[in-house]
């Protein structure tokens, strides 16, 4: 499991491991992998050492001081190093350090227009192959301040023209991104590969922020910290927390998904979550819905029962004509039975429309922890207006939403009491009072018709599983056990995604350009949910 942390909380124990060693041993401990960073990635380039100028650029305090620290050891190695020293308090034994090992130091004039500066640092940063930004760290709060927000502008449309062939490397977090909910409010600054001290940051697995990071390093400082912000599940994560039946299982102890899903006006909607429950292990899926869509759910997934009946999860939403008021209130009867007697049931798609009429049904006007909410973006800005977020100006955006999804989804879970499982390139699973989870390693390609109705049908067959085991022994689903299992539904769903487009299970990061894969359909994503599966069980 990935772990990631508010800043203040590695702050504090940072504090402490400094206390107890020779000051400076922990910055030079950092400026090496820093440095040993650099010298692989440039290695695997196939970089020649004396043809690959490093660029450091230096701002104040540690950062400043980890990053000529770096180019001192770099310099050793025999890389011609350049300096651009953008504060006026370098740290100076770490500038000692750097003059020592003849690396070149050019100190900018601080006092020129912030255009000059940023050209300046442009025609620095054009003649090398390797950035090192050492501008500011986590203890930076807020916007870049000029000049160093028209440097970060300046490199960035560089970067670009030059076709990504420089490597950026960025120390702790790259400069400019807010540290704890992972916005981009103003310039910043990319990396290729990001060295973080200590104990990773939550937006480092925060959407947007996240996708700025490239690969990270953790450098491992014996941190002692509490309880994360975020975790990231990997395989090992998911295969020890997938459910899997027992030998004297069978398919109504193994979890029923009931589907209110697809209408006469998409009849096929319900399709993708039938089939993906199936494939999810659930032990029975029973589609309900008018006769012409059950019938041709049923042609294409024999599988399923048509029908309701007793369930351990109710999945509500996709393909419901809203127009169709008859169909709207059968969803909505039955969302309103399902979070009243304690199943789980996930609203999706048109049922997070219907959330107002659903709410205004069970007692006490909220929803517990054992409701799943699985809106994107658009979605979500709906609902957050419905809600009264966003004050008198007229509600939310989409745009605000993708701009800073972490808020917003736990303002969501906080304020319904429900799981929100909010759909992005990262997707993220907020609830209440509990760590948040932030699933990513999807291809580019996941982003295609169909795609949410896979997820649902696969959340709901684990959540079907787990509450079937649940009601053998007596208990409830926790808040803890509801979020982590549908957190390992978004783990399966990126990893069937990249199966489906020719791409390996192991990454936890969204793909480079260089590495998309092939298209994809939602058949194919479903398809290859079992492999998935089966790659986590033989993982953990």
């Amino acid at each position: 499991m990935i772990e990631a942390f508010e800043k203040q909380t590695v702050r504090e124990a940072e504090a402490k491991v400094v206390a107890e060693h020779p000051q400076g041993s922990l910055m030079k401990k950092a400026a090496g992998e820093v440095s040993d960073t650099t010298v692989e990635f440039l290695l695997a380039r196939g970089a020649k050492v004396e043809e690959t100028r490093i660029l450091g650029l230096v701002g104040g305090g540690d950062n400043g001081g980890d990053c000529l620290y770096a180019l001192s050891y770099l310099a050793k190695l025999g890389y011609p190093c350049l300096a651009l020293l953008l504060s006026n308090k370098p740290h100076e034994k770490a500038l000692a350090a750097a003059e020592k090992a003849e690396v070149t130091i050019e100190p900018v004039d601080l006092a020129g227009s912030a255009r000059q500066i940023a050209r300046l640092a442009s025609r620095r940063a054009r003649a090398a192959g390797v950035w090192i930004d050492g501008l500011v760290g986590t203890g930076v709060n807020g916007k870049l301040r000029e000049p160093l927000a028209q440097v970060a502008t300046e490199l960035n449309r560089l970067y670009e023209s030059r076709n990504s062939k420089v490597l950026r490397v960025a120390i702790d977090i790259p400069s400019g991104i807010f540290t704890d909910d992972g916005r981009l409010a103003g310039p910043f600054l990319g990396a290729d590969v990001t060295v973080t001290m200590g104990g990773r940051k939550s937006c480092s697995l925060l959407p947007p922020a996240a996708y700025q990071f490239g690969q990270v390093r953790l450098v491992d400082l014996g941190l002692q910290m509490k309880k994360p912000r975020l975790a990231r599940l990997e395989a090992a994560d998911v295969g020890s927390l997938w459910p899997v039946p027992g030998s004297e299982d069978h398919k109504y102890t193994r979890g029923v998904v009931q589907v209110v899903a697809g209408s006469s006006s998409f009849p096929l909607t319900g399709v993708m979550c039938v089939e993906s429950a199936g494939r999810a292990g659930a032990g029975m899926v029973r589609y309900v819905g008018p006769e012409d869509a059950a019938f041709a759910i049923l042609s294409r997934f024999p599988e399923a029962v048509s029908g309701a009946g007793k369930h351990q999860c109710l999945l509500v939403g996709p393909g419901i004509d809203l127009k169709d008021n008859s169909r709207v209130r059968e969803a909505v009867n039955q969302a309103v039975q399902a979070a009243t007697s304690g199943i789980p049931l996930v609203l999706d798609a048109g049922a997070i429309d219907l959330y107002p009429q659903i709410i205004s049904q069970i007692p006490g006007g909220t929803l517990s922890h054992r409701t799943v909410l699985t809106p994107h973006a658009g979605e979500a800005a709906r609902l957050l207006s419905t809600l009264g977020a966003g004050g008198g100006r007229g509600g939310v955006t989409r745009a605000e939403v993708e701009a800073s999804p972490a808020a917003w989804g736990q303002y969501l879970a906080d304020k319904t009491g429900a799981t929100v499982l909010l759909k992005g390139a990262v997707t993220l699973v907020a609830s209440p009072e509990e760590t948040m989870f932030s699933q990513a390693g999807a291809p580019f390609w996941t982003g295609t018709a169909g795609s949410g109705d896979v997820l649902a049908g696969i959340t709901a067959a684990v959540l079907s599983q787990y509450e079937a085991r649940a009601e053998q022994s007596g208990y409830q689903l926790s808040t803890s056990q509801m979020s982590a299992a549908v957190a390992s539904a978004a783990w399966v769903h990126a990893m069937a995604a990249r199966k489906a487009a020719g791409l390996p299970f192991s990454c936890s990061q969204p793909d480079s350009v260089n590495n998309l894969g092939a298209p994809v359909v939602a058949t194919d994503i479903a398809r290859q949910v079992p492999r998935a599966i089966a790659y986590a069980l033989e993982h953990s």
